[in-house]
């Protein structure tokens, strides 16, 4: 009985050997055999839908499409911040770099406060530079009150620069009078970094007053600052106010702080002046809006019905009405009785 029950184990034991041995390795080889053949017929598909897409299979496939929503990102240089921007979307790609953004919204900073604040429909940002560009019903305030609208601008993080090549429409801060400047001209710059605003070629402004005066002024260029209201044009500047005409090569608006109002104007380098029935001449011209007088310097001479009058300084007091000379010399032509 013993023997015949070794006899059975001997014969189990074989059994045992031959299936772990002999027929699961079978099995094994069957089912790696029909996950490869699923892997190629995988890849057979995908290699169908590359060339039906116009596309070369070969290609390598890393550069897949990749969409965002709510897009926060804060861009640093030297330890501050540089820019922060929001977007609703963001699409693109990790191979090439670049990202197309949706309803952008852009914080530039300087020394971590926001200086500039750019809004527009779309955008893109070049991951690899910092670099942006934003296009459609673009935006850009600074944070004194300066709105400048374009069709588009690029951003430039080495420069620190903000760019627009085309038209720029600007408004400027509003004022005791209600209304600020408003300006056209034909590209734009923002530096950062300085706070300053730079428009350029064919420049067209005007600042009403509160007394129904207007200024109008054409200039090469103007500047503006992020930190104050100070205005200022640049390279053949000619302006009118209240029947008078200026001409100089550099023009300031300068306003006074606690009023709130443009409080006065200097022309500088040049400047000639005009009106119904006199002209003038000086190196530079004052005119204090708040005081109601123009302050001639720098060898000033007025001519009215061929009279000369100059002196060190001539002052038109009562805007025009009256005249103050300080070391007068006067040159009368001489009339027959």
């Amino acid at each position: 009985m013993s023997k015949f029950k070794n006899l059975i184990f001997a014969v189990l034991l074989v059994l045992l050997f031959v299936e772990v041995l002999i027929v699961f390795p079978k099995k094994l080889e069957h089912d790696d055999d029909a996950k490869v053949q699923a892997r190629i017929e995988l890849q057979e598909k995908r290699k169908k839908e590359l060339e039906e897409q116009g596309k070369d299979p070969k290609e390598k496939q890393s550069t897949a499409e990749q969409k965002m929503g709510g897009v926060h990102l804060v861009e640093s240089q030297k330890g501050q911040r540089d820019w922060e921007l929001f977007s609703e979307s963001a699409e693109g790609s990790q191979g090439s770099g670049n990202w197309k953004l949706k309803k952008v919204r852009v914080f530039f900073y300087n020394k971590e406060k926001v200086e500039f604040t750019a809004t527009g429909d779309e955008g893109t940002i070049d991951s690899n530079s910092k670099d942006l560009n934003i296009k459609g019903n673009v935006v850009t305030r600074s944070e004194n009150g300066y709105v400048f609208k374009t069709p588009g601008i690029s951003y430039s993080a080495v420069k620190r620069l903000i760019e627009s090549p085309e038209d720029v429409y600007m408004e400027g801060p509003r004022d005791k009078t209600g209304a600020g400047m408003v300006l056209k001209g034909r590209s734009m710059q923002v530096l950062v970094d300085q706070s300053k605003m730079l428009i350029k070629e064919k420049v067209t402004a005007t600042k009403p007053m509160n007394d129904g005066k207007r200024f109008e002024v054409v200039a090469d260029g103007a500047e503006f600052s992020g930190k104050s209201n100070l205005a200022r044009f640049l390279g053949s500047v000619r302006m009118n106010y209240d029947g008078m005409r200026l001409e100089g090569p550099e023009a300031s608006f300068l306003y006074d702080k606690g009023a709130n109002l443009l409080s006065s104007i200097s022309v500088l380098g040049g400047v000639k002046v005009s009106d119904a029935d006199k002209f003038a001449t000086a190196d530079v011209v004052n005119l204090d809006l708040l005081a109601n007088k123009y302050v001639f310097k720098g060898k000033p001479k007025v001519i009215q019905n061929n009279d000369e009058l100059s002196g060190e300084e001539i002052i038109f007091l009562e805007g025009g009405k009256k005249v103050k000379v300080e070391r007068v010399r006067a040159k009368m032509e001489n009339k027959e009785k």
